[in-house]
Protein backbone atom coordinates (compact mmCIF):
# COMPACT_ATOMS: atom_id res chain seq x y z
CA UNK A 1 0.00 0.00 0.00
CA UNK A 2 1.24 3.38 -0.94
CA UNK A 3 2.13 6.25 1.54
CA UNK A 4 2.17 9.28 -0.93
CA UNK A 5 0.60 12.03 0.36
CA UNK A 6 -1.82 14.05 -1.54
CA UNK A 7 0.98 16.98 -1.35
CA UNK A 8 3.75 14.29 -2.31
CA UNK A 9 1.51 13.41 -5.72
CA UNK A 10 0.56 16.95 -6.89
CA UNK A 11 4.35 17.79 -7.10
CA UNK A 12 5.25 14.60 -8.72
CA UNK A 13 2.37 14.90 -11.06
CA UNK A 14 3.41 19.23 -11.66
CA UNK A 15 7.49 18.06 -12.51
CA UNK A 16 6.26 16.03 -15.12
CA UNK A 17 3.51 18.26 -16.47
CA UNK A 18 5.95 20.87 -16.62
CA UNK A 19 9.27 21.98 -18.16
CA UNK A 20 12.64 22.26 -16.83
CA UNK A 21 12.74 26.08 -17.98
CA UNK A 22 9.10 27.04 -16.60
CA UNK A 23 10.16 25.73 -13.11
CA UNK A 24 13.43 27.71 -13.02
CA UNK A 25 11.31 30.99 -14.30
CA UNK A 26 8.50 29.89 -11.34
CA UNK A 27 11.14 29.47 -8.83
CA UNK A 28 13.36 32.72 -9.97
CA UNK A 29 9.81 34.89 -9.50
CA UNK A 30 9.45 32.73 -5.99
CA UNK A 31 12.92 34.36 -5.17
CA UNK A 32 12.46 37.69 -6.04
CA UNK A 33 9.42 38.04 -4.44
CA UNK A 34 10.64 36.54 -1.14
CA UNK A 35 13.56 39.26 -1.24
CA UNK A 36 11.27 41.79 -1.53
CA UNK A 37 8.62 40.57 0.89
CA UNK A 38 11.97 40.62 3.22
CA UNK A 39 13.20 44.06 2.26
CA UNK A 40 9.30 45.40 3.19
CA UNK A 41 9.01 43.99 6.33
CA UNK A 42 12.38 45.17 7.62
CA UNK A 43 10.97 48.85 6.23
CA UNK A 44 8.15 49.72 8.47
CA UNK A 45 8.55 53.03 7.67
CA UNK A 46 7.60 52.64 3.88
CA UNK A 47 4.09 53.90 2.91
CA UNK A 48 1.46 51.59 1.34
CA UNK A 49 2.18 54.00 -1.35
CA UNK A 50 6.12 53.09 -1.10
CA UNK A 51 5.38 49.34 -0.30
CA UNK A 52 3.29 49.25 -4.10
CA UNK A 53 5.56 50.93 -5.92
CA UNK A 54 8.22 48.36 -4.76
CA UNK A 55 6.28 45.43 -6.10
CA UNK A 56 5.47 47.04 -9.35
CA UNK A 57 8.89 47.94 -9.91
CA UNK A 58 10.17 44.09 -9.35
CA UNK A 59 7.15 43.30 -11.21
CA UNK A 60 3.97 41.10 -10.43
CA UNK A 61 6.67 38.27 -8.90
CA UNK A 62 6.95 40.01 -5.89
CA UNK A 63 3.21 40.09 -4.85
Amino acid sequence: MSTETAAKRAARTLTQRTTPEWRKERARKAHLASCVAAVVERAPELTPEQTARLRAIFGGAAR
